[in-house]
């Protein structure tokens, strides 16, 4: 019974994960799979749908009305723009690679969703096609690596303290020695000019 409740929730946990953020969540969905609390095919198909639908629910907002928001945003119509020359080159290209593109990827989405000549139907295909690759790619390199982040996380939670005191020295000496002279440099001008 638990385990069932485990595995069903590991699923729910896969999918929303993959709908609310992506990659970090994709890695954790494996790195759970592989500690065996759920199947790592069945929570690869969740976070598929997860990351398909919530790019689906971009490209619709955006064919609804993306140009309103864009209107009344004249920075953000200028990067579309901007951004559109690439994109009209190779947009078959760009819509199925999308997914592998981070930091670009809702980018895409919306702008291929302002685009008259891409249909929903043709931008389904592609996304479809580039998240199973991004699922598989992702997907696939975070189960090969997961014994070695589990190793990791095992190691930080033994040695907790010792590696949050090791980050805070770091913290200190980067802010002693190249914030801190920064800072009072700052300081002396600005006294300086007064």
């Amino acid at each position: 019974m638990i385990e069932t409740l485990y595995e069903s929730c590991g699923y729910l946990a896969s999918f929303l994960g993959t709908f609310i953020e992506g990659e970090i969540l994709l890695l954790t969905s494996v790195i759970s799979a592989k500690l065996g609390y759920f199947n790592f095919f069945g929570g690869m198909v969740a976070a598929f749908f997860g990351a398909f639908l919530r790019d689906t629910i971009l490209f619709l907002i955006a064919k609804k009305r993306g140009r309103k928001l864009l209107a009344k945003n004249e920075k953000l119509q200028a990067k579309m723009e901007k951004a559109s020359g690439w994109f009209d080159k190779k947009p078959s290209f760009y819509l199925t690679i999308y997914r592998l593109m981070y930091g670009f990827s809702t980018a895409i989405i919306i702008l291929s969703g302002l685009k008259e000549d891409i249909s929903y139907s043709k931008f389904a295909f592609h996304s479809a096609i580039g998240t199973g690759l991004w699922v598989v790619i992702f997907g696939g390199l975070g189960y090969f690596f997961a014994e070695i982040m589990i190793k990791q996380l095992n190691f930080m939670s033994d040695h907790s303290l010792e590696v949050m005191g090791a980050l805070s020295l770091l913290g200190l000496a980067y802010w002693y020695f190249f914030k801190y002279p920064q800072d009072k440099h700052c300081v002396t001008e600005g006294l300086k000019t007064t």
